[in-house]
Parts: C-alpha cells; structure tokens; sequence
C-alpha cells in the first residue's frame, strides 16, 4: 500500500466533498484526495492520474453512478470504488455491489467518520486480490508450459530415471513402474533399430531427433510420438534427456488437411468456369478441370506456361489484364475482355503470404457472350416500353407546331398577291416551330441511337440536360419542377453511352411515377475527393418506397405499379448495366417522403 493513499472523490456536492478532502487530509496516514463534480471530469482524471481507491455519489449531474461505475469497471477493472448515497436504498446498494463495487455507504452521520477505514480495507483487499491473481497466473503458465513427455535416461543403461507427469499420463505409466524401465521396452518392437540408432547419433553428436516413433501406451495402445534427444553430462553421469511429442494429433490434423485438400480439389474441378492459379510473371501453376478442358492441356503440361498464351493464344500480356494491378494494389480486380467474337469476364484475386503480400494470384474467368446478348434484348424491351409511355407527351408536343405551320401555310396561301407584314409574321412563326419540331425529333432520334456496347467518353452535363429535355413535357404534365446543380468540377466519364441513358432515363420516370401530383426532383453531380468517380444524385419528394418494397427494387420483374404501366425491368436492368460498366447505384428512401437514387460512375483513366 502506497504511504499516501491516493482517493478520487466524484461528488457533486463542493462543500461536501471539500470536507470530506481535509478529513481525509488529517487521517493517519493522509490520503492525497482529489475531486471530481461529474463523470466527465472524472474520466479526465482516470485518465491521467493513477489512484488507489475511488468514491462515486449515486446522484451526479449528467449521468448516476451506477452508469459512471460501470464505465470506470470496463477500463479499470482493478480499481476499488466505493458507491456512496444519500438514501439507503438496497435495491441500489446491491445493484452497485453486482456491478463490481468494492462496498456501499449511506450517508448516515457517521458516515464520513467510517469512510477512511472503508478506503484503507478496500485498498489492502485489492491488494490481496491482485496479488493472488498473479500468482494464480503464475501456476497457470507453468502447469501449461509442461505440455511435453520429458524423460531422464541413464546415457549407458538406457534405464529411465526420471519422468514428467506429462510422461506419466502420455504412457499410462506411473512413475514408480516407469523408474528403472529400460526405455527400449516402451518402443514398438519393430522400431527397436531406429531406436538405438537414435541413441548412437545422440552420444555421437550431442543431439539427434526420430520421427514417427510408435511407443507402447500400458493399455496396449499405440502412441505416434516425435522424439528430440539431448546428451548431459551430470558429474559423473553421462545422461540423455529425451523431448517426446505426442503427433495423434498432428497425424489427424494432417489426414484432415489431406481430406481437406481432396475436397477443395473437387470444388475447384467442379467450378463450370474457368480459374487458374498464377505467379506474378504470368506462369500458370494449376488451372481447374473446365480450364484445362477450354486451353487444350493437361494438369502437367499446363505448369510454367502463359496464361496469355494458354486462354488467349497470345505473345504478350492482355493490354489490361487485372492480375499486375492486383500483385501491386493486393485488391481484386476486374475487366472485360473481347476475343474472338467472345466477351470474357475476369476476375482477379490475391493470394497472401505471411507478410501480407500477394504471393500468387487467382484469376477467374467467365464467358458471358450469351448473357450479354441476353443483356442486349432486355435493354432494347425497356427501351420499347419506355418509348411506349413517351409517346403520347411526344405527340402532344409535335401536334401544336404542326397545326401552327398548317394554320401559317393557309395564311401564305391566302395572301400570296400582296407581301403584307401579317405575311412576314406568320412566315417567321412557321420558321419558329419548325426549328422546334426539329429540335424535339432530333433529341428523340439522338436519344434511340444505338452504340454497339462500346464504351466512350462521356459528358455527363450535356447527358443530364439531355435526358430532362427529353421529359421535360412529361414532367410539365404532373406540375414536376426539375433542377440541376453540378457541384464543384463535372469529369467526364468512360462508359457505355446507350447503357448510361438508359440508367437515367429509368430513374427519372420513375421519379415521375412517384409525384403523380406534382413536386420537386433535384439532380446533383459531383467528384469524389480523389477525383476516381462522379455521382449522379436523383432525389424526389415523391410517395417514396416502403422498406419492404425497397429490399426487391433491384430484382427483375419487381414492380409496384398498376398493371400494363411497368415492366419490374427498368432499375434491374440500371444495376446490371453499372455493374457492368464498373459503376454501382445506391437508393434511400422514406416511405412519404421521396427517394434518393445515387449513380456512382467511375472517371475515364488517362491513356
């Protein structure tokens, strides 16, 4: 115990507690006392002042003590607090006491009196305790620390003369019996040679070790063992002490892992598509069934080879293989590969060795030609339906210039004797709208163009005011209000042009969907901090989607909509595009409130 007790009084109460600081000033010995008002500032000072023994008062400021108790106990498990009330109630004191206080005080009269005792006994029993945990701790290490047969043999007899209690219970053989054995009887017989040639290269080069020694367990059981043997030089005796390691279960871990091996084995041969194991200069060391079947080669004849001559039949490496940057980021990667009219997934993965480094790489590669051609029929259908609903707003908008120029044409025609300046305004009113009807025809032709799966530079400013012009009739209709903010630097990006459209243009009906009567549809694009992506924000204040409903908006053929107004198709078609495309999307919503679409779109990479 310290000379000077140090004690942290937590007690709202200054006057209290000061006179409880210059009691505990006067005791013999003194106490260093300091003083705490609330659970804050006594954190600050558990944090950076060692104390003995601590009290808290149950009623504190800004939370009780039971909670600063339980606080204190979770880092500072040792630390014997003292719980103190005004009110001796002990449903509270037995609650403090089975949450680790050391003891509980009302505050009686005598109360302050009894305190510098109860703190003094509190200190010495933590004391004790702490004292005969480490030496609990102590015995433990030791009783595990002996987890080896160690046997004693005389270096000329080869009698045993001492043996460990973990020798006794490996054998079954109890020391009394075991004294004065000779150690070739505790051998299999059909290992006595190895045996005493272990012994001869013992005595020979001061050490030896044996493998797969069989010894013989008391009830005829046979025990796998490894044993290290050591010579000594004890006075006048010339000994062997033996290190015996029982291998049952290092035998069993090792027909496990075989077993385990057999039936990783089986899995990857069963993988219908192709995976490969890879060195960091491109080598093949092992390619599943499906991949040996696909490159013509065995398991043998793979070994050392290309995988860029094996898969691909090429000299060289894939201009954008993913297996480099994978040894040097230590991600996964993936690319889309076109060869020979085929298109290939590929995926690749770090194998690490101890010190965290990729050490082989797994590539895994799909042939997706026909989910792609699968992909291709699915975006020209929702393209259909999607045409399908605008139609309607796109004659709407076409029949008012056309009569116009119908109206200005029987005008002209009425009036061709004389140029008259009526003529002139009808004239220029035909030029108008005609420049019009072009201008709607031409976003509608620009919009269905088809641009054959290839990824190019995109500009997203002019895609977003494309697309909301294209709508813009529609959402007049509904009373929708669109706006567009492009927040900080607009970075073009590098996708499919058809697919990005498409992307949009579901989610921006969709938001048309859920403002039936109007309202407002905020579109935000902006960089992230590294500059490796934009986001394209679609936030409405429409019906919004219940969190039933929200869990299934990416499954095909989902839908919440009437009949023949929706195909469940669009946003699952949307996410499959952007995965595709290396992009993701993201959706919030409150049911009521409106929705949050987040189009995440990586930025094209300098070539």
């Amino acid at each position: 115990m310290h000379l000077n007790p140090k004690v942290l009084v937590v007690e709202d109460d200054r006057q209290q507690a000061r006179y409880f600081q210059l009691l505990l000033h006067r005791y013999d010995p003194p106490f260093e006392v300091d003083i705490a008002s609330d659970a804050p500032e006594a954190l600050d000072k558990l944090a950076g002042k060692k104390y003995d023994v601590l009290t808290i008062d149950y009623h504190l400021p800004s939370m009780t003590g039971l909670e600063l108790l339980v606080q204190i106990k979770k880092q500072y498990s040792y630390l014997p607090i003292i719980m103190v009330t005004g009110q001796g109630d002990e449903q509270v004191a037995v609650e403090a006491m089975r949450k680790g206080a050391q003891d509980y005080l009302t505050k009686s009269r005598e109360y302050l009196e009894l305190m510098p005792r109860i703190l003094l006994r509190a200190i010495r029993e933590n004391s004790l305790a702490k004292q005969l945990e480490e030496s609990r701790h102590r015995y433990y290490e030791l009783f595990h620390n002996a987890n080896i047969a160690i046997f004693v043999i005389d270096a000329e007899t080869i009698h045993i003369q001492q043996m460990n209690k973990c020798a006794e219970h490996l054998l079954g053989l109890p020391y009394e019996l075991g004294r004065q054995k000779a150690f070739f009887n505790l051998v299999s017989p059909d290992q006595q040679t190895l045996i005493e040639n272990l012994f001869k290269n013992i005595r020979e080069n001061g050490n030896a070790t044996a493998e797969n020694v069989r010894l013989l367990h008391q009830q005829k059981r046979i025990i796998p063992t490894d044993i290290n043997g050591s010579y000594l030089q004890s006075n006048e005796h010339r000994l062997i002490e033996l290190f015996v390691t029982d291998i049952r279960e290092k035998l069993a871990m090792m027909r496990q892992l075989q077993l385990s091996q057999h039936r990783l084995l089986s899995l990857f041969n069963g993988i219908t598509d192709m995976i490969c194991v890879l060195t960091t200069d491109y080598k093949l060391l092992m390619g599943n069934k499906r991949y040996l079947e696909f490159t013509g080669n065995t398991s043998k004849s793979i070994t050392n080879k290309k995988c860029y001559e094996t898969l691909f039949n090429r000299q060289t490496p894939c201009d954008i293989c993913p297996a480099l940057k994978t040894y040097d980021t230590g991600d996964s990667h993936f690319v889309e590969i076109y060869h020979d009219n085929r298109i290939y997934h590929i995926w690749t993965f770090p194998m690490q060795s101890h010190d965290g480094r990729p050490e082989y790489i797994v590539e895994y590669a799909k042939d997706v030609t026909e989910d792609k051609e699968l992909e291709r029929q699915l975006i020209k259908a929702e393209k259909l339906a999607s045409i399908g609903l605008l139609s309607s707003g796109i004659a709407h908008e076409l029949r008012n210039p056309l009569n116009i120029i119908e109206t200005a044409r029987y005008s002209i025609e009425t009036s061709l004797e004389q140029k008259t300046p009526e003529i002139e305004q009808k004239l220029s009113v035909i030029k108008s709208n005609v420049q019009r009807s072009s201008a709607i025809i031409d976003n509608l032709l620009q919009f269905s163009r088809h641009s054959d799966l290839k990824k190019e530079q995109i500009d997203l400013s002019a895609l977003v005011k494309s697309t909301i012009s294209l709508l813009h009739k529609e959402m007049m209709r509904v009373n929708i209000i669109p706006t567009v903010t492009f927040l900080g630097e607009t970075l073009s990006v590098y996708l499919n042009l058809d697919s990005l459209k498409q992307v949009f243009l579901n989610i921006i009906q969709n938001a048309i969907h859920a403002m039936p009567h109007g309202g407002h549809l905020q579109i935000n694009t902006y960089a992230s901090r590294d500059k490796k992506w934009m986001t394209v924000e679609f936030t409405d204040d429409g019906q919004g989607i219940s969190e039933k409903n929200l869990k299934h908006i990416f499954t095909p053929f989902f839908t919440t909509k009437a009949p023949n107004e929706g195909t469940g198709l669009g946003l699952y078609l949307s996410y499959t595009l952007l995965k595709r495309e290396g992009g993701d999307i993201q959706v919030e919503s409150t049911l009521g409130t409106g929705s949050t679409f987040r189009v995440q779109l990586p930025v094209v990479e300098e070539r």
